[in-house]
């Protein structure tokens, strides 16, 4: 468990979180491309061993199993090639995640969908993590930023 996870703001809980190694290059293998938002969904990059990378950075179909909300922006590995590509990825709480300023109103304790850049929406993949289904709890507006509370268990 990572001991630097905490909550961003007042209303996100983390239970758990981990840490994990931010992909460094992208599925078609374009070397430093990956940067990862925060308060997004992250998923397992099988193609680039124990690591992680943004749906949407580094997928062309966004996952259906995530492995957490990453806490804090990683920039691509070219815009800061010495910066340590460790992330810290909530698992389980009441999580914070930004929604796509595109999307629709997300309704209420429904199952969280994401974009190919694994922000919530009304449209998108619905995820799993662990075998459950993170549920929409709440709409929330901080600093003129739209995101959602979801309850991972």
């Amino acid at each position: 468990m990572a001991t630097n996870a905490a909550p961003i703001y007042g209303k996100q809980y983390i239970r758990y979180a981990e840490t994990w190694e931010a992909a460094v290059n992208t599925q078609g293998g374009a070397v430093g491309t990956v940067e990862i938002g925060e308060l997004r969904a992250v998923s397992y990059a099988t193609w680039a061993g124990p690591n992680v990378a943004a749906a949407g950075d580094a997928f062309t179909v966004a996952p259906t199993t995530i492995c957490g909300i990453n806490q804090a922006y990683m920039p691509s590995a070219l815009a800061q090639p010495y910066t340590a590509r460790q992330l810290t990825v909530a698992t389980s709480g009441l999580l914070l995640i930004e929604v796509d300023p595109a999307s629709a109103t997300i309704g209420l304790n429904t199952p969280l969908q994401i974009n190919l850049l694994g922000q919530a929406t009304a449209t998108g993949t619905a995820v799993t993590l662990d075998g459950t289904q993170p549920l929409i709890r709440e709409s929330v507006d901080i600093g003129g930023r739209r995101l959602v509370l979801v309850s991972f268990a």
